[in-house]
């Protein structure tokens, strides 16, 4: 019988810099909820749909021909679940897999461009062709958020910028394979955007997924991660971060969205980057980000102040943390649309 330790001991198991930030952010009954979710060993497999190449009904009857239990959930649109009971390599051996139909993708990683409006993610009528749009995926390795632009606006031109040589290499094999023909990408940082796109106010949708200490890796079976785990990582991300954003913007149309994002639990790379944004660049406002919480994808509010920082009220009232769940894992999430200055 496998034993169940007391939450407190769980989080004593965390290196103790990890567990007094913690400690500053979320609430006695919050740690304790975080105590089970650390100890979590895996989580059922989730993947999507390639709608280039598919669709939910196809890979429901390959699922169901295959005798492997799963669900088809409402958001994010096009992710299948697998049963408890099943590991990644269980459907390996499955055409679907083969024939690049799915992306393996979590839930929350799933999450954010389907804040895009017009979200097109559901089919349009028939015969109906989708509207074009310029979107630009400014930090787009692992190219997951790329390829699944791809998939909910076929018609439109996606700019992919990626800096890192063989990330870079992978994400053209990838795209490829996964049938993304409509996008362009390009090797190279984002702040040189302006060697590519010679127009400011070019682009109808921006997807920052932004660079970070990616804290949502945080467990206690990662032993490297929790060894590697510095504050500095966190300050250096935090000003990348602001860079990429003053690059970005002005290739943002009036009235158009951007969508930032990160997989971390750091403050610092959360609300104090969306604060940033909103004190520096008075055209920027945010729009509400709602999600039906079930037992797939939960959240919380997010911070009205960290340490001597105190946040923009709108942020705590718009933005999301998306909190980890058997299902799924941390996710931050805040949607700006641009007015004329």
């Amino acid at each position: 019988m496998k034993k169940i330790y007391p939450s407190f001991l769980i989080m004593q198991k965390l290196p103790t810099n990890i567990r007094t930030r913690f400690s500053s952010i979320f609430s006695q009954e919050e740690m304790s909820y975080l105590s089970n979710i650390f100890s979590l060993e895996r989580r059922p497999v989730s993947f999507r749909v390639n709608t280039l190449l598919s669709s939910p009904e196809e890979v429901s009857e390959a699922l169901e021909w295959a005798k492997i239990e799963f669900t088809l959930l409402d958001f994010p649109t096009g992710c299948f679940v697998l049963g408890n009971q099943y590991i990644e390599s269980d459907i390996w051996k499955i055409d679907i897999y083969k024939k690049w139909y799915i992306y393996m993708q979590s839930i929350s990683s799933q999450s954010p461009v389907h804040f895009f409006s017009p979200n097109l993610s559901q089919f349009s009528p028939q015969g109906e062709m989708k509207p074009q749009f310029r979107i630009l995926d400014a930090c787009a390795a692992p190219w997951w958020k790329t390829s699944q632009l791809s998939a909910l606006y076929p018609n439109s031109e996606i700019h992919a910028f990626e800096p890192n040589k063989i990330r870079f290499d992978k994400m053209q094999h990838n795209l490829k394979k996964l049938w993304c023909t409509n996008v362009t990408a390009i090797h190279d940082e984002i702040r040189n955007i302006w060697k590519y796109i010679d127009e400011e106010n070019y682009f109808d949708m921006i997807l920052i997924d932004a660079p970070c200490s990616s804290e949502g890796s945080i467990s206690l079976h990662n032993d490297k991660f929790l060894e590697s785990w510095d504050i500095s990582h966190i300050k250096r991300n935090y000003k990348r971060q602001k860079f990429i954003l003053s690059d970005t913007i002005p290739y943002l149309k009036e009235w158009w969205e951007l969508i930032y994002s990160t997989c971390t639990i750091a403050p610092e790379e959360n609300e104090a980057v969306v604060h940033y944004a909103l004190c520096n660049y008075p055209e920027l406002t945010l729009e509400n980000i709602d999600i039906n919480q079930n037992k797939y994808i939960k959240y919380k509010e997010s911070l009205k102040s960290f340490e001597k920082m105190i946040f923009k009220t709108e942020i705590s009232e718009k933005t999301l943390r998306v909190i980890p769940s058997e299902y799924s894992e941390w996710f931050y999430m805040a949607k700006f649309i641009k007015s004329s200055e």
